[in-house]
């Protein structure tokens, strides 16, 4: 099944003829994760075209940032896939399997289900390639968009925040470092500095602060 909607959703693309300049947008509005949790965010879509039956748009997203499922909403009644060709790029195609068209002239088209790291940093996403098509087999172009995503700190973004700064630097290696080698420390908190929770503060937790700032937790 899900072949034969892959290669629908091709098919009709390759068919498609002229590029159309319409009253087509799409929007997705900033938003504010939490470090470690999914959340649910809509891609809006705003058209004067009454018979828009399939669209397709690549999604890009910044790092410790992951798209893990793409769902259609009312608005639309045909089906929704996603691939990811490239690192944090993802590839949204939507058809409608019996040339159903999008209702209605503005609201939400697709709702994205992202899930953020333990140490997401937030960043900027964008929406580019969108490309919409008509029953009639019409190309329609719609210029890229983006959008601004913002953290929350998670239970998670403590661990490596050795000095409690409130950051998770160099500082905090070297602060690791230092209660090993039973140096006098300050503001040294146990529990941040056990970042593998195994109730012993060694190298290992200090290569994983490393790789934290590294971003390759």
């Amino acid at each position: 099944m899900r072949k034969n909607i892959i290669f629908m959703a091709m098919a009709l693309i390759c068919f498609a003829t002229g590029m159309k300049a319409e009253n087509v947008n799409v929007s997705v509005d900033d938003f504010k994760i939490t470090q470690g949790e999914t959340m649910e965010v809509t891609v809006r879509l705003t058209n004067d075209n009454a018979d828009l039956t399939a669209f397709n748009m690549d999604l890009q997203l910044p790092q410790g940032l992951e798209l893990v499922a793409v769902a259609p909403t009312e608005r639309f009644q045909g089906t929704v896939i996603f691939g990811s060709p490239d690192t944090n790029v993802y590839r949204i195609c939507g058809i409608g399997l019996n040339t159903e068209t999008i209702s209605g002239t503005e609201g939400d088209l697709i709702t994205l289900t992202v899930k953020a790291s333990d140490f997401f940093k937030g960043g900027e996403g964008v929406l580019t390639e969108i490309e919409f098509f008509t029953t009639e087999r019409d190309r329609i172009t719609v210029d890229e968009t983006t959008f601004k995503i913002d953290y929350e700190k998670g239970s998670a973004a403590y661990l490596g925040d050795a000095d409690l700064s409130g950051e998770i630097d160099v500082a905090d290696v070297m602060i690791v470092v230092d209660y090993m080698l039973n140096k006098p420390v300050r503001s040294f908190s146990f529990v941040n500095a056990d970042v593998n929770q195994d109730e012993v503060i060694d190298v290992a937790d200090a290569m994983l602060i490393v790789y934290i700032i590294l971003g390759k937790n």
